[in-house]
This record gives C-alpha cells, sequence and structure tokens, in this order.
C-alpha cells in the first residue's frame, strides 16, 4: 500500500505569492502517482469552509484514494473556533471523526491537536505564552483562531480523544498524526528569544509521550516548516511540509517544488 504525505500547504498564498494554481498541481501528481492514500497533515488553507471544498474536490476527483486529513491551525481561523472544526468534520476522510483502518494491520489516528507550552524556553510565564506576543509581534493563532477553553485546556481535550483511540487500536500498527509537533528534538531553536519565544505554540511532548506509551509505528506530524524523516525512539518520523513560497521553498517553481516534496512510504 502506498500512502502520499503532504502537509502545510497554505494554498491560498502560496497561489498568491507563485500566481500558479497549487491545486492544480496536487490533482496532476495525484493523477500520474496515484497512490492508495493521500495524508494532509493540516493547514490546507486559512478558511474552514474553504478548506473543505478544496478536500471534497481533491477526494471526489480521486476517489480511488483515499484522502485522511487533520486539521491544521490555519484551516480553523475563525471567530468561533470550534464550529470550525465541526465545518471540517463534515468531510468524512478527517481523522477527528474516528480511526481509519487502512486493513487488518493498520489503522491511522489523530487529530489536529493543539498547544499547551511544553516547548516554551525558559524566562517566560504561562501568562506570557497566553497572550503569545514578544516586542511587536503577536502568534497569529492568538487573533485568528479562538477558542472556547485554554490553550491547555483545548489540548487536553485532543489528547483524552486520542489517548481513548490509541488504547482501543492497542497492539495494532498504528500510524499517528497531528498537525502539531510531538517531540521538542523536532522544535528548531536559534538562541534567538524573538524565535523561541514561539516555539511555545509548535505543539506539546504529551502527543509523543502517548506515542512511545502505546507504541506507534510512524508518526506523521506538520506545523514547523522542516522536512524530517528519521527514526526517533522507535518511531519512523515524517514531517513533510510544503512551506511558504519562496523561502522555505528549494525550488523555484511551484511544479518542481510539488513534485519533489511529496513523500511516498508504503505498508
Amino acid at each position: 500500500m502506498k500512502i502520499a504525505v503532504l502537509s502545510d500547504i497554505h494554498e491560498g498564498i502560496n497561489r498568491e505569492n507563485t500566481q500558479t494554481d497549487i491545486m492544480a498541481l496536487l490533482n496532476s501528481w495525484l493523477a500520474d502517482h496515484s497512490p492508495d492514500v493521500f495524508i494532509i497533515s493540516g493547514d490546507m488553507t486559512n478558511d474552514s469552509e474553504k478548506c473543505l471544498t478544496l478536500l471534497n474536490q481533491l477526494q471526489n476527483e480521486f476517489p480511488r484514494t483515499k484522502l485522511l486529513f487533520v486539521h491544521g491551525n490555519h484551516d480553523i481561523y475563525h471567530q468561533d473556533s470550534k464550529s470550525a472544526c465541526e465545518t471540517l468534520l463534515r468531510f468524512p476522510g478527517n481523522l477527528g471523526n474516528g480511526p481509519v483502518e487502512l486493513n487488518e494491520d493498520w489503522v491511522v489516528i489523530g487529530d489536529g491537536g493543539w498547544y499547551d507550552y511544553t516547548f516554551g524556553i525558559n524566562g517566560f510565564t504561562e501568562e506570557q505564552f497566553t497572550l503569545g506576543r514578544f516586542h511587536d509581534f503577536t502568534w497569529p493563532d492568538k487573533i485568528y483562531a479562538h477558542w472556547p477553553g485554554h490553550d491547555k485546556d483545548e489540548t487536553e481535550r485532543y489528547l483524552a480523544k486520542i489517548e481513548n483511540w490509541l488504547r482501543v487500536y492497542q497492539g495494532k500498527n498504528i500510524i499517528m498524526m497531528t498537525h502539531m509537533v510531538p517531540f521538542s528534538k523536532f522544535v528548531v531553536c536559534k538562541d534567538d528569544p524573538g524565535w523561541d519565544f514561539f516555539n511555545a505554540m509548535m505543539g506539546s511532548s504529551r502527543f509523543g509521550e502517548l506515542a512511545v506509551k502505546y507504541g506507534v509505528k510512524k508518526y506523521i506530524f506538520g506545523h514547523i516548516h522542516t522536512r524530517y524523516h528519521e527514526i526517533y525512539k522507535g518511531i519512523e518520523i515524517i514531517c513533510n511540509p510544503l512551506g511558504y513560497y519562496p523561502y522555505e521553498w528549494n525550488h523555484k517553481t511551484a511544479e518542481e517544488e510539488i513534485l519533489s516534496t511529496i513523500k511516498v512510504i508504503e505498508i
């Protein structure tokens, strides 16, 4: 079984900045490669309704490919992020609806997740991380994402939900997926407080702890716009973002970048 993996497509801003139809390029790649499963681990675009439309269009175009998705932080930018999440649950392949069994041996479990400041650097208070402001820059989630609870409460909700599913499928070959980062190893530190302060909003070490506890075989995430594919704590780690054009890309054209970025694994 061939599984294609991509995250952080950021369709809107990349389409505008490249003047290229990003979704048309994804369609072209899928038509050429026909993976059994296509996993998108968050940040399709900046609006839940638009995200839902794009996901449905992609799945309808390629009915033989199982499209699986978890929301990113950008996907639920809305005056009511809980409502935005509920909108995205209308997509059948959203893992927030529950685990998806790929075959008798493998199951995919996950959800978008959130952050609880476990990756926060020393020298700052929880109140400062909650405000998400360093000097004159405010983390965009603090402006555009609006949850009913505190960040830590929302993270706890995701953790409880995912652990319930992991418990049910314990003993299976599990692919776990979040948008948020699960291990501090994959958070980029630059010894620059203006950068490192915002690592508090990258994810939660507790997602990683769940993966280790339940013997997860593969962990797929996004959010951090750095690509990883390695074994860590006995888990195959895959972070495969498209990221922002031009400064996070390796190629000048969107076609070259997408063709070179989408990763295919086999089970």
